[in-house]
């Protein structure tokens, strides 16, 4: 869950309810929002605040848990498909220098997973990009519900998105759909806030949690770096 955009929710929602006589009042994951006791100008004030802060229209009908879901799900889209740009040039171990590291592996398949506008096609070989929010990609759909298997699976910042439920969800997604013996390419932020998106909230990956994950996943950790623009550069193995 986007726990930013939640936390924003329910920030709004205790001041629209801040008198004494609505102190019994719980507002949490589970709250059904529009059971709440609202006036019509009590309901404009709060969905004039949020939508100040988000510039997306809602009902605010479901669980505060379901709302937030689907509020992230499309700021996340606009953020990717309109305004994030790819910044290829500017990485030391996974920019262009990556094209060559994995074409000498001879791979028979690679997966470009959260592959923006897929940069890498026609330089690396075998490959296939696969994102949800950019119609570059070969194919537009959610890692989650992605069906393959490959040699290799690289993750350029894709996997860095609200909290860590989500994010190894998403890692063990891409772990079961590599070969034994593949290789697992990711580059991540460790908790940077983008400038121009502020509520994307960002997974603050650490060595801690790369090595945890390798443990957890029967991975061999093979690097781990710092990258250009304060990212973490990490591969593993499938064992």
């Amino acid at each position: 869950m986007n726990t930013k955009i939640f936390n924003l929710l329910q920030k709004n929602l205790h001041t629209a309810f801040a008198l004494p006589k609505y102190a019994s009042i719980v507002i949490n994951a589970d709250t059904l929002v529009q059971d709440l006791p609202w006036t019509p100008a009590r309901y404009r004030k709060f969905k004039d605040a949020v939508e100040a802060e988000l510039s997306l229209p809602c009902d605010y009908v479901g669980t505060l848990q379901e709302i937030t879901h689907d509020l992230s799900e499309r700021y996340i889209h606009r953020f990717f498909a309109e305004i994030w740009k790819p910044r290829t040039n500017d990485y030391d171990y996974t920019g262009w220098q990556l094209v060559d590291e994995i074409n000498q592996l001879n791979p028979r398949s690679v997966l470009d997973v959260g592959c923006g506008y897929h940069p890498f096609k026609g330089r690396i070989h075998n490959l296939v990009g696969i994102d949800p929010y950019n119609n570059c990609a070969d194919y537009m759909v959610d890692i989650l519900d992605y069906v393959g298997s490959h040699d290799v699976v690289i993750a350029l910042g894709s996997i860095n998105f609200n909290d860590r439920e989500e994010i190894e969800s998403r890692f063990a997604c891409c772990v079961d759909l590599l070969d034994q013996g593949g290789k697992f390419y990711l580059r991540a932020n460790p908790g940077i806030t983008h400038r121009t998106g502020p509520y994307v909230e960002i997974f603050p990956w650490t060595f801690e949690v790369v090595k945890e994950f390798a443990d957890k996943y029967n991975l061999r950790l093979d690097t781990f770096k710092k990258d250009a623009n304060d990212r973490l550069y990490f591969v593993y193995t499938r064992l």
